[in-house]
């Protein structure tokens, strides 16, 4: 196994000083995004006049009736997987199932509490959904989108023959620019990931807000946790070099499995008390205690 490079040891006071610098940063940031994060609530909206159509549990569905009568929708547009002959897999995207297993029904209270509604919607039907759905156990609200023109409108199907190919707000041309042309790679029409919010005055509904990318990847909570400790995500590109365990996998890597071929979390009492291994009775080892 490759030793992997460890920070620096010093001492409890020297710690401390190098902390609280890095606190004073942590503090601007945190005033960055309170600011960023107001002008994000101030952002205008669009209303949404297309007829959209979804399918779900309950039949055929509106885009207001997703709102489950609540006054703000969460969407995640979960990627499915396809053939190449644009046939429907019997599964979602591996990623796309690491991030909304991360949506517990805790999230959902929460959300709740505050009039806000969390739900996933893929291009599959929902005869392909509905199974995969029940596999995975999630609570999550999910539905289909098959059929409309929601994907494409919101930038998370690719298809110019449908409509010009766009994501993250960024044109093919700007992608080659940018150097992020590897997100548009792959057999026309594909799924990328998303998440758009939604917000409704009685009768009618108002999109506010949409991210992509890598934008979505603090919404999904194990990425925040891990960046606040000494190995980070695990990933080959992070900073510093040297930290990277081979643990780590990034969206869409191979590796990449899901959630009930995972580790079986059933067993949550924690931790038990090491045994320890019977001392050899003998001089060396006498010596060593």
């Amino acid at each position: 196994m490759t030793r992997i490079e460890l920070p620096r040891v010093v001492s409890r006071a020297e710690w401390l000083e190098a902390r609280k610098a890095l606190l004073a940063r942590e503090k601007e940031l945190t005033r960055a995004r309170d600011r960023l994060n107001a002008d994000r609530r101030r952002l205008p909206m669009v209303e949404v006049t297309e007829p959209y159509e979804f399918s779900g549990a309950h039949g055929k569905l509106r885009l207001l009736d997703l709102f489950e009568g609540r006054q703000q929708l969460i969407v995640y547009h979960f990627m499915w997987l396809f053939e190449d002959d644009g046939t429907p897999k019997d599964r979602g995207c591996p990623s796309c199932s690491g991030y909304a297993d991360q949506i517990s029904k805790g999230h959902l209270r929460h959300w709740h509490n505050v009039g806000t509604t969390f739900a996933l919607i893929s291009r599959a039907p929902w005869e392909k959904i509905a199974p995969f759905k029940a596999r995975m156990g999630w609570p999550v609200p999910w539905y289909s989108s098959a059929g409309s023109r929601f994907n494409h409108d919101y930038h998370v199907t690719l298809d110019e023959s449908v409509a010009p190919v766009e994501y993250n707000y960024r044109t093919p041309a700007e992608h080659e620019q940018a150097g992020s042309a590897y997100y548009l790679g792959g057999k026309q029409p594909f799924d990328l990931h998303g998440l758009s919010c939604f917000l409704r005055d009685g009768e009618r509904v108002y999109h506010t807000y949409s991210t992509y990318g890598r934008g979505t990847e603090s919404t999904g909570g194990s990425y925040c946790f891990l960046d606040l400790t000494a190995l980070g995500r695990q990933e080959e590109w992070e900073e510093p070099k040297g930290r990277s365990t081979g643990l780590g996998a990034k969206a869409g890597d191979e590796r990449i499995r899901y959630p009930d071929e995972q580790e079986d979390l059933s067993d949550s009492s924690g931790a038990r008390p090491a045994v320890a291994a019977p001392e050899a009775d003998d001089c060396c080892s006498r010596m060593r205690r």
